[in-house]
């Protein structure tokens, strides 16, 4: 089979999935996203492949343009599950359109924008192999590496793509947009090193090509942020907001991100209550507040911005995963069990919804709902054989079961994991109790509690560090 072709078969095989356990989430970032028609319009991922992909077109995509037809109709095809349709769309628009960039290219854009990177490292090899004289093609690898921290591949990278720009034959709005992604390398690379004196100069060569580019000003704004002039950073980013496409961005979000991402919880904390606090009547905004009480365990919090939010949007299944969630943090199971259970009757083939009803289950004294929940847990762990959340989970229902043998064989499996999440890791200590193995457990217990984020299990993991504790101390352990 091509390898074009089998990438694309790759690619419509992929489909987002949420860990069941939650993870820090992150504000939203500053991609622009397109208004769209038909299925673009519909789905914020298919939003961000449009993003991508126009963002290799060199000069603007123009409203009602042929170039922008083709790319919202490709990404209908693939939105329709049909991959060899959409890949040959873009063919044919590169056949017709010398400004138009190589189908395998956007091919891999596509792909990286719904983060399936085999296929899209495939397709950028492709459009290597096809194109090796097309400058996008390097900046594409220039950007991936930047992505994967190789800052010395990216620059490589972008030196290389810069080679085949001064050394082609390129229409002017293709030389200046080549130039644009060179400089947008070197600033971002430079940043990221801690040296802001070369990114202030590639930022500088940026403006000069394209003053008022989205990557332009977000580079002023994060430039503005690092000097610490918030409000200078935040007229940049309201800049920003009028020429980019689609959904316009909250600067208190983005400036709430980059503390996070310095490592400033409190700051971050306090900007996400400002940009809550000045609007109300925003979805997004109070999606992202809840979310990130919700990782922080600050319940009362998350219940408020959960609050909002269906008064804006009704209740969603959002709102009614974050609420059984936490629910379940706060041992509330039966709460947890019901709204878990509304969820997967409403979305019949969500793993996690199925997975946290069994967990939640597996709580209740009523031994026909322990029955359920094994069976349950039994096939989220057939339909992810390979997944330690879903193994770890059903050697967790198997051991509230009596199961114990059957569960010590999963968590054998589990136990060769890298960095197991805090829930896995109570799971194993839950085990190590039940196979009196107190020490053990002690010391897993007592590393997992200090974790940051939301560790579902903290509650029963402390509670399970008192019992050994007792145990340890030769005194009964609660329940036994």
């Amino acid at each position: 089979m091509h390898r074009t072709i089998l990438a694309v078969a790759i690619l419509i095989s992929l489909t987002i999935n949420t860990s069941a356990w939650s993870q820090a989430p992150e504000t939203p970032s500053m991609t622009g996203t397109a208004s769209g028609t038909g299925e673009a319009a519909k789905n914020p991922q298919l939003d961000a492949v449009y993003s991508e992909m126009s963002n290799l077109v060199p000069g603007d995509v123009v409203a009602g343009s042929e170039t922008e037809k083709a790319l919202k109709g490709a990404i209908d095809l693939f939105a329709n599950r049909k991959p060899l349709e959409a890949q040959q769309l873009l063919k044919d628009s590169a056949a017709a359109n010398p400004n138009f960039p190589p189908g395998d290219l956007m091919l891999a854009a596509m792909a990286y924008a719904i983060n399936d990177n085999k296929s899209g490292k495939l397709l950028l090899e492709q459009a290597a192999a096809n194109n090796g004289d097309y400058p996008d093609v390097y900046f594409s690898f220039g950007r991936l590496a930047l992505s994967q921290q190789r800052f010395t591949d990216a620059e490589a990278n972008a030196e290389l793509g810069l080679q085949k720009t001064n050394g082609g034959s390129f229409s002017p709005i293709q030389l200046n947009h080549f130039k644009r992604r060179y400089y947008e390398i070197k600033f971002q690379t430079a940043k990221a090193r801690g040296k802001f004196d070369l990114a202030k100069q590639s930022l500088q060569q940026l403006e000069s090509i394209a003053p008022k580019s989205s990557q332009t000003l977000l580079g002023k704004a994060e430039m503005a942020f690092e000097e610490k002039n918030i409000d200078q950073a935040i007229d940049f980013l309201n800049q920003l907001n009028s020429v980019a496409q689609g959904e316009s961005q909250v600067p208190q979000l983005v400036i709430a991100s980059w503390f996070q991402r310095k490592g400033k919880v409190q700051n971050a904390d306090l900007w996400i209550k400002k940009a809550a606090a000045e609007n109300p009547d925003n979805a997004k905004v109070q999606i992202a507040s809840a979310q990130w009480s919700l990782n922080r365990e600050k319940f009362s919090d998350t219940l408020r911005a959960v609050k909002s939010l269906e008064a804006i949007s009704g209740e969603t299944n959002l709102s009614q995963e974050i609420r059984a969630k936490v629910a379940f943090a706060q041992g509330a199971y039966a709460t947890a069990e019901e709204k878990f259970d509304a969820l997967l009757a409403a979305n019949p083939g969500n793993i996690d919804y199925a997975n946290m009803l069994a967990l939640s289950m597996i709580q209740n004294t009523d031994q026909e709902k322990q029955k359920n929940a094994l069976e349950l847990a039994r096939k989220v762990a057939g339909a992810q054989q390979n997944s330690p959340t879903a193994l770890s989970s059903l050697a967790y229902v198997m051991l509230k079961s009596g199961e114990t043998e059957g569960a010590r064989s999963l968590l054998a499996r589990v136990v060769q994991i890298p960095n197991p999440s805090p829930d896995i890791s109570f799971i194993m200590a839950y085990m190590l109790t039940e196979t009196g193995q107190m020490p053990q457990a002690k010391s897993v217990l007592e590393k997992i509690l200090p974790a940051k984020g939301l560790f579902l299990f903290r509650g029963e993991a402390q509670k399970l560090l008192q019992s050994v504790g007792q145990a340890s101390q030769g005194l009964p352990a609660p329940g036994r």
